[in-house]
């Protein structure tokens, strides 16, 4: 009763509370990539995406359930920065964070070598060692950055952008299988959807009389 209590509270306040609270974070590049780990140096990586993800653990009588609230796009500037609008203060308190980023040709990597997973606040990414097939599929994996069931918010305008650099990039692969060609044309439907070009066409009703309407009408009067 009490964690039923407490999960509609929860819920209440979550969708009552609108405040946003800020969040900045940075994003970084390895220009020594062939150099052990140890010796790893970094400078600022501007244009970078980043789409960070607030996800919310409700406790439940048989086992805790976690739900995507909010995710927001942001790109790094000239500095490596990036600022999101973010969610409302109460999911920032209570959520865990979690992000995705993107540069053509880049992964995000562990910094320093053998350290903890990297926070969204202090993104580190390097040249991506995979081979063609496996780096259109982690770009496939991109296109589709949002909660579940939620919109991700774009208050920058980024969307159509950054799909159209993820399919400049998957287009220069040239993966010749039927996995690659599947995977490059959902990433095509996906950029078509962000520009705006797979609106569907607006319906035309269509009245016709039922066949019992046109034999009524056809009878003549008084039989």
């Amino acid at each position: 009763m009490k964690s039923a209590l407490a999960s509609l509270l929860l819920g209440l306040a979550l969708a009552t509370t609108q405040a946003r609270a800020d969040f900045r974070g940075k994003v970084s590049v390895v220009v020594n990539p062939q150099a052990p780990r140890a010796e790893w140096r970094r400078v600022p990586l501007p244009g970078a995406y980043i789409v960070v993800f607030w996800s919310i653990t409700i406790p439940a009588p048989a086992h805790a359930t976690s739900t995507c609230r909010y995710s927001e796009l942001a790109r790094s500037d000239e500095k490596g920065e990036y600022a999101m609008e973010g969610p409302n203060f109460l999911t920032a308190a209570l959520a865990d964070s979690y992000f995705l980023a993107y540069s053509p040709g880049l992964q995000s990597v562990n910094f320093p070598a053998g350290g903890s997973l990297q926070s969204a606040k202090d993104i580190t990414m390097a040249r991506s060692p995979l081979a063609p097939a496996e780096r259109l599929s982690r770009i496939a994996g991109y296109a589709d950055p949002q909660c579940p069931d939620k919109k991700m918010r774009d208050p920058r305008g980024l969307l159509d952008a950054y799909y159209r650099t993820l399919l400049e990039e998957a287009s220069s692969l040239q993966v010749e299988s039927p996995r690659g060609r599947d995977e490059l044309q959902s990433i095509q439907a996906a950029a078509r959807r962000a520009a705006g070009l797979d609106k569907p066409a607006p319906l035309r009703a269509v009245v016709r009389p039922s066949p019992r309407a046109i034999e009524s009408s056809s009878t003549p009067p008084g039989q």
